[in-house]
């Protein structure tokens, strides 16, 4: 039998994943070419940096993954033995928390490529990242992770062609739902692009925004959602 959910997860999964696209074209526009959560990517731009003798972008994407074991690891001690009710808002404040910080420090340092300012920034949204990943196992979801949505585009294309196959033209409750995450996280990135693209400096707060607004969804109605399974 499928597991109920609380509703309100839904909205959390879009935000989370909104501001992962967020992230990682505000990272890979601003801070050197670097992605903040898609650690797949990060490895092969670490080889073409290496190869190309571009050292700081190349600094710069050890720094994200340094950082991402980091937000994975301190989100899983953080949430041992805790109820995911509970979990889950630890995780989303603490990423809150980490967001706010950057976007102070995007606005009072540098974050030009090679300045330890944007090696810290690096650093801070990629602990955040690595906390969303978490976030996403613990509301476990449709299979959608929130971060790196190469998995869940992988899940939709398998699922409409296996329908269509079958002669069926309708869409499992599923899919809907990574095909939303999947255009809320181009939603992210294209909002992150716009405003990187005019050299807009409040490109920072689209995350904080996402997440903070996750956390509020999910304060309210913890207290009178159903119990989640731990």
């Amino acid at each position: 039998m499928t597991e109920t959910k609380p509703h309100h997860f839904e909205v959390v999964l879009v935000l989370t994943a909104f501001a992962a696209g967020a992230v990682d074209v505000t990272s890979f526009a601003k801070l050197g070419g670097i992605f903040a959560s898609a650690m797949t990517g990060n490895l092969a731009l670490f080889a073409l940096y290496i190869a190309s003798f571009r050292i700081f972008s190349a600094v710069g994407t050890l720094i994200a993954l340094a950082g991402f074991i980091t937000g994975v690891s301190l989100g899983t001690l953080l949430t041992r033995d805790r109820l995911n009710q509970k979990a889950i808002t630890l995780l989303l404040g603490f990423e809150t928390t980490l967001l706010f910080a950057a976007a102070v420090l995007w606005f009072v340092a540098s974050h030009r490529n090679g300045r330890m300012s944007a090696d810290l920034l690096i650093l801070i949204l990629a602990i955040a990242m690595g906390l969303q990943g978490v976030t996403g196992k613990k509301i476990n979801l449709s299979s959608i992770p929130t971060i790196v949505f190469t998995s869940t585009l992988t899940n939709i294309v398998t699922s409409v062609t296996d329908n269509f196959a079958r002669g069926k033209f309708s869409l499992s409750t599923d899919t809907k739902r990574q095909m939303i995450s999947f255009g809320l996280y181009f939603a992210g990135a294209f909002a992150a692009g716009l405003l990187s693209f005019f050299n807009i400096g409040v490109v920072i707060l689209l995350p904080l925004a996402a997440i903070a607004a996750a956390l509020a969804i999910h304060l309210q109605n913890a207290a009178v959602s159903d119990p989640v399974a731990r």
